[in-house]
């Protein structure tokens, strides 16, 4: 029997033997739960389940599911309401009132009544639709019956209780990602869940974690509007260089010395900023003879599908595009957080990937300990690749450019004292929802030792420093073993 794995989102009745009967349907169809999570603390009417089952079978559990009203197929937009009702002076008159709200479909939030209190204070009441569109049906059958005074009338907002918890996260996802429809944002939502139930393993609050997810999301739509932080330009010799600083995440840089390169390009949503970029430093996307690429993360590449110059990277860092998981080639590859954290943000930040590429490649030798992967001109230009060793991601490269003293050292070597604040908390963000920054921290340590070692060597036989520029904050010099800011 073939039988594949299914992963539903499902709407529990928060009563007794509510989940038990959903496990009943599951086992009389030979599905066989391989996991599920719940947490009444979170939302009391939400079950994730994964399930191995044959396609026919499922389908007839699903059915029967969805005919006991137990499966979510839909995330309506919910409503909070806060309401002053003056009850009549009669026996039953809160039992009847109850009898009403319960019969509505809704979720009472907060009650305050007491029978000794002065005649004519009135009852409070906060309720929680599922479904907001019932709110005023709700509303003009209270009025129908009873006085009473409207304190609160919301569909969005923090007042939403835990019995709505998971269609709020969706909503709130919604306006984020292209692709908002119900479908979607379910198997999204699932997938949220899994995350805050492996960072729960992990001693992390479960809420905090989807609030991260939101907080990226929202940090990266609002940034958009602000456009570039920074387009700082630096002279090098016989040309300039350009440094694009963006809101979030990884820079980008214009080298303007006899070819125009691009190194790098931000987020896919940052494309709109990073031709103002350009037009500020002199030349449009369509002027540029090559675009190089330092690594596969969505911050460093997510432009380079827009572009017309041909782009270059290496091979291995191709292949973490392909398989759309930052750890890909690893020793944690697989990782639910990792391979999580790229979807998300490659959905938030409208990921555009280079469709084809030329492979960095045939290099010899090595620089100060670093292996070259490959040596490429431009115009006359000479750019020397060198290899990472798989520390901060697997294909990640450094881009050296010796007469320019130039070296673009990725996301390996970073003047973290040089970002700003909104830059510190969007990285706080990124850490919480990856089991690392770096791939393997042993390997992350010797790249930094050794692009630290080539700026010292080369200050040494150059006299001259070398130009750090990494993909966070300022382009740098070494002095003293720190980094020092070239821009403050």
């Amino acid at each position: 029997m073939n039988r594949d794995r299914y992963a539903f989102v499902a709407r529990m009745p928060d009563e007794p033997g509510a989940l038990h009967r959903a496990a009943e349907v599951l086992k009389r169809h030979r599905g066989n739960i391989e996991r599920i999570q719940y947490d009444q603390r979170i939302d009391a009417n939400t079950v994730f389940f994964e399930i191995g089952a044959d396609d026919e079978t499922y389908r007839e559990a699903m059915d029967e599911l969805e005919g006991m009203g137990y499966l979510r197929l839909a995330l309506p937009v919910p409503a909070y309401l806060k309401l002053d009702v003056w009850l009549p002076n009669v026996p039953g008159s809160l039992f009847d009132l109850l009898e009403h709200v319960t019969a509505s479909g809704s979720n009472i939030a907060y009650l305050d009544y007491d029978e000794t209190a002065p005649r004519g204070e009135p009852l409070r009441l906060a309720v929680v639709l599922e479904d907001g569109s019932r709110a005023n049906v709700l509303l003009d059958g209270l009025k129908a019956r009873y006085p009473l005074r409207i304190l609160e009338h919301s569909s969005t907002g923090e007042e939403l209780d835990r019995t709505v918890f998971y269609i709020r996260f969706a909503q709130e996802l919604r306006p984020m990602l292209e692709e908002g429809e119900d479908d979607f944002l379910l198997e999204f939502l699932n997938d949220s869940n899994r995350i805050s139930q492996e960072l729960r393993r992990r001693g992390e609050d479960p809420v905090d974690a989807l609030r991260s997810i939101l907080d990226s999301g929202k940090m990266l739509r609002d940034s958009v509007a602000y456009g570039c932080h920074d387009v700082a330009p630096i002279e090098v010799p016989e040309g300039m260089l350009h440094c694009i600083q963006f809101p979030c995440g990884g820079n980008a840089y214009l080298i303007d010395a006899g070819a125009r390169l691009l190194v790098d390009t931000g987020f896919g949503s940052y494309h709109a900023a990073l031709e103002e970029a350009l037009a500020t430093a002199g030349t449009t996307t369509e002027e540029l003879d090559a675009v190089l690429i330092t690594h596969a993360d969505a911050d460093h590449c997510g432009s380079a599908g827009r572009l017309r110059a041909p782009v270059w990277m290496s091979e291995a860092a191709w292949r973490v595009l392909q398989q759309g998981d930052r750890s890909y080639g690893s020793g944690i590859e697989g990782s639910m957080l990792e391979s999580f954290y790229t979807r998300m943000i490659s959905l938030f930040s409208d990921f555009r990937p280079p469709e084809d590429f030329n492979a960095v490649g045939g290099g010899e030798g090595e620089i100060h300990g670093l292996p070259v992967k490959g040596r490429m001109r431009f115009s006359g230009l000479e750019c020397v690749a060198l290899s990472g060793l798989g520390g901060h991601q697997e294909g990640q490269v450094f881009f050296l450019f010796p007469s320019l003293g130039l070296l673009f050292s990725g996301d390996s070597l970073i003047n973290f004292a040089s970002l700003d604040d909104e830059s510190r908390e969007y990285m706080t963000l990124a850490k919480v929802l990856m089991t690392t920054v770096n791939v393997d921290s042993a390997k992350a340590k010797r790249e930094r030792e050794g692009l630290l070692d080539l700026a010292a060597r080369w200050q040494e036989e150059n006299g001259r420093p070398l130009l750090i520029c990494p993909g966070h904050g300022d382009p740098s010099v070494l002095e003293e073993g720190s980094l020092r800011s070239m821009l403050r």
